[in-house]
């Protein structure tokens, strides 16, 4: 199967034409990943996102009573993309809780994919951007209803 079929369809790339696709598939490396690996660990250094295609992974915040579980991200999520933009350490741990199929960008592959494409890296950027904005929201709903109770 191809990388640009993998994304067809997913939330994230909903306003590519499937040409596009293709480019941007171009960039992406897929991987598998067993299940209990460690993905990433909370404090590793970032320069890359995943996008789980295939599986289910447990996103875990450390803290001083042990590690809490902030979520199970499921086919379609995008996973570490704050450390893609930002290139700052992993605030999470990430665990494979099942057999993975990961597509991985690269912060070099984004820089290549933007020399070659700009408008196509400006375009996903701005997807990015949109995704991160719904979770700020999300979450600061969440807040606002703890700090509410």
């Amino acid at each position: 199967m191809k990388i640009a079929d993998l994304l067809d369809g997913l939330d994230l790339f909903k306003d590519f034409a499937y040409p596009e696709l293709e480019v941007i598939g171009g960039f992406l490396q897929l991987q598998s990943v067993r299940q209990g690996a460690t993905i990433f660990d909370e404090g590793d250094p970032g320069n890359y996102m995943l996008i789980l295609v295939e599986g289910r992974i447990s996103i875990i915040k450390g803290g001083e009573h042990g590690g809490q579980l902030l979520s199970h991200e499921t086919p379609g999520r995008i996973i570490g993309e704050m450390s893609l933009l930002d290139q700052e350490r992993r605030s999470a741990t990430c665990v494979a809780d099942t057999e993975c199929e990961l597509l991985s960008l690269t912060n070099d592959n984004l820089k290549r994919l933007s020399s070659t494409h700009p408008l196509i890296a400006y375009r996903f950027m701005f997807c990015l951007a949109r995704l991160l904005s719904r979770r700020l929201r999300r979450v600061s709903g969440m807040m606002a209803d703890l700090l509410g109770n």
